[in-house]
This record gives structure tokens, sequence and C-alpha cells, in this order.
């Protein structure tokens, strides 16, 4: 009887094995490979290998959580613009997952990876849902990162204070401040993220902070959020400093910014 038990434990082991990759044992299982892994920073080289001319064009889009009929649509007419006008980058403002389950992370990056251009996915708070945030992590990498293009500095920020607590350190003021201090390498500078500092998901003690570091040195030519699903722009407080709410991908709507000289244009397309 003893070495029947045996046998029958030995047939399992070697099944359990033998099985192991036909199945997901979680649906918060993370294994992300190849062209799902570093995205951010795989374009981001894309883009250093680029020439940037005397104008950036950046398609911007967000908060595609529920709505990936849309995100496909967008990528479609993102490729059809880039036919005869050069989109250089294309910018999600957060929101790739609804649950921050891998696997809306998969289905997301799955859209995106039809763009001819390269493209940039920021952290949001519902990509935080549950252990969405290593998720980001493997698939896309740092919360709070940049990179230059031409003459533009553009700042990534974690800005989803709620998912960590209201701990007082999200959004991270000292590291957007080092990023916003001028040097010869840039500028102007873009600050990009997905909750809005005058929204309540936001560290109310840091809004203050926030932004008047975004308008300290008198470089950024505009900050970019996503969250609210609407479009605006706009200027929250008392100095001239411009924001712009993108719409969100059900509106099936999305915009495209120019920067030419340190100056503006700002187009809302159809899809």
């Amino acid at each position: 009887m003893k070495n029947t038990l045996n046998i029958l434990f030995l047939v399992s082991l070697l099944f359990f094995f033998s099985c192991e990759e036909m199945f997901d044992y979680s649906t918060y299982v993370i294994n992300f490979e190849g062209e799902n892994k570093d995205v951010n920073k795989t374009n981001i080289d894309r883009l250093n290998g680029k020439d940037s001319d005397d104008t950036i064009r950046i398609a911007f889009t967000g908060d595609s959580h529920r709505f990936s009929d849309e995100l496909n649509d967008f990528v479609h007419a993102v490729n059809e613009v880039n036919h005869y006008e050069t989109i250089d980058f294309v910018i999600h403002v957060g929101d790739i997952a609804d649950f921050g389950l891998p696997q809306q992370y998969l289905w997301g990056n799955s859209f995106l990876l039809d763009l001819d251009c390269p493209y940039i996915v920021v952290l949001g708070n519902h990509d935080m849902v549950g252990n969405g945030g290593l998720a980001y992590s493997e698939m896309f990498g740092e919360y709070n990162f940049s990179f230059i293009y031409g003459d533009v500095k553009f700042i990534f920020a974690n800005t989803n204070s709620r998912e960590f607590g209201f701990n007082g350190k999200v959004p991270d003021v000292n590291w957007l401040d080092s990023q916003l201090q001028p040097t010869n390498d840039f500028k102007y500078a873009v600050v990009v993220f997905h909750v809005p500092p005058m929204d309540g998901d936001f560290d109310p003690v840091l809004e203050e902070g926030f932004h008047s570091t975004i308008a300290k040195y008198n470089n950024v030519l505009f900050a970019v959020h996503g969250h609210l699903h609407d479009y605006e722009i706009y200027a929250p407080y008392s100095d001239s400093t411009l924001y712009l709410d993108v719409y969100g991908v059900e509106h099936r709507i999305y915009n495209i910014v120019s920067i030419s000289g340190g100056k503006l244009k700002i187009e809302a397309n159809e899809l």
C-alpha cells in the first residue's frame, strides 16, 4: 500500500510540472516578457534614435480601462494621421487597467503595440488596484521618470496620492523640483501626471507645493493630466500656468499638442 501511495504521489508531481505552462494559477500572477516589459524605456530609446524637427507633435489619450474598442480606434486614428503629418509620440495619461490585473495590462498594451510611433504610459489610480503597482513597474517601469526630446524635457510624476494613503510623499515634490531646475540640456518642460492637484484623490497637503514647483522656474509650457475623463484647457491658480485635461478615450476624441519654439497648438480630433 505504501509503495502504491508513493507512485501516485510521483505521478501527481509529474502531471503538475508538465502542465505548469498550461494554466494561469491566479489572475494576479505577473509574467510579462519581451514586448510587455520595460515598455516606457523601450519607447524612450526609440525616441532617442529619432531626429526631432522644429515641431514636436504628441497625441494624448487616457482612461481607457473600460474602453478597449475606443482605444483600438484611437491607435488606428493616430496611425492614419501619422501617414501624412508626423506624430512624434503618444502619451497615455493613465488608467490603462481597471482593477490593476496583469491581464488587463496585457490587453491595453496589446493595442498600443500597434502604434506606428513610440508611446509612453503614465501610472493611474486604477492601475494601482491590488498588486497593479507591481504590474505597472514590470511592464512600464518607474513611477517617476523623465526624458528630453528636442529642447523639451518631459517629466512624468506619480500623483496617485490616495493609493499611497495620503502619506505626504506622493507626489514627490522634491524630485519634481530637481527635474525642473534649468540646465543647458533643455529649454522648456512639460509635466505629465494622472490625478490633478485640485482633485480629491490628490494629497491636499502637497497641492500648493506641487503647483508652486511647476511654476517656480517659469519653464513649464503646460501641465497635462487625465483622471477626470473630460477636456479642458485652464489656469486653475493665480498665475498663468496652463493645465490641459485631455479627453478620456470613451469620448472618441483625442488631443494632439504641437510644440514649436515654446508655442503651443492644441487640437481635438475625432476618432
